[in-house]
This record gives structure tokens, sequence and C-alpha cells, in this order.
């Protein structure tokens, strides 16, 4: 199965951020990301955690993303798996974007 999915995130603060989260039911297998565009072709920050709880065991760990770019990982925890695609500064990872970025990205996985 392939979605797509549009959002927005944004910078709360100097290491802090917030913006949309996006479900999927993926069953056993790899789910794959692919951050097709971003406000300014911005690098953001990809997780994707079962029942969106970060706790550094998910299918993929905060890590960045480029545009262009794709991200895989066998599917760890439950069915139900949160994708959420985050400012370059979220966690001290990157500068402070002055604005709202948004961004589409492409999920394939296992249904």
């Amino acid at each position: 199965m392939t979605q797509t999915f549009t959002g927005t995130t944004r910078a709360d603060g100097p290491l802090s951020c917030s913006g949309d989260s996006h479900d999927i039911m993926a069953s056993e297998g790899t789910v794959t990301v692919t951050l097709v565009q971003s406000t300014g072709d911005a690098t953001l920050g990809l997780q994707v955690c079962a029942g969106g709880i970060d706790n550094n065991d998910c299918t993929i760990n905060l890590r960045p993303i480029a545009v262009g770019q794709t991200l895989s990982g066998s599917r760890k925890g439950g069915r139900t798996q949160n994708l959420k695609l985050l400012a370059p500064n979220c966690g001290g990872g990157g500068p402070v974007p002055p604005g709202p970025i948004q961004y589409t990205a492409t999920v394939t996985y296992p249904r």
C-alpha cells in the first residue's frame, strides 16, 4: 500500500517543534518513507513509531530526511504506526526555521 500525506511542521522554540502526524495501519514488514517536497527544500526530522510513542525503539527512529531521500525500517510494535515529520530544530538537530514548513511524503507499507 502506498499513501501520500501532506502536512505542516513548525518550531515552537529553539529545541522544540510541533506539527501534523499521520497514522497508517501496517502489517509486519518494511515501512518506507520518501520526502517528496518541503518548503525551501528543508531537511526534516522523520520518525515512524507504534502508536505515536517515541521510545527510541521505533520502526524508524528520529533521523534527518532530505527532499528526495527515502528511509525505511522493519515494523516494530503494533499495527498502528504514526508518521511525524518535524522541523529541523526539533531536539536541537538544526537551525530554527523562520516559519511553518509544509511537506509532502509518500509512505509504502504492507497492508
